[in-house]
């Protein structure tokens, strides 16, 4: 599973972002950090679309 994939999961489960297992500064770390991210937007876009 790709960082990426790991940051949207951990979203998905109720982790906080300061739970990102990388080392700052490298791309796994970002890269985890979008897939967070990402899919903190989503969650967000969709009850904006539920109201």
């Amino acid at each position: 599973m790709s960082p990426f994939d790991k940051g949207v999961l951990a979203a998905q489960t109720g982790m906080s972002r300061d739970d990102n297992p990388y080392q700052r500064g490298t791309q796994a770390y970002s890269d985890w950090n979008a897939g967070y991210d990402s899919a903190v937007d989503a969650r967000e876009a969709t009850k904006l679309d539920g109201e």
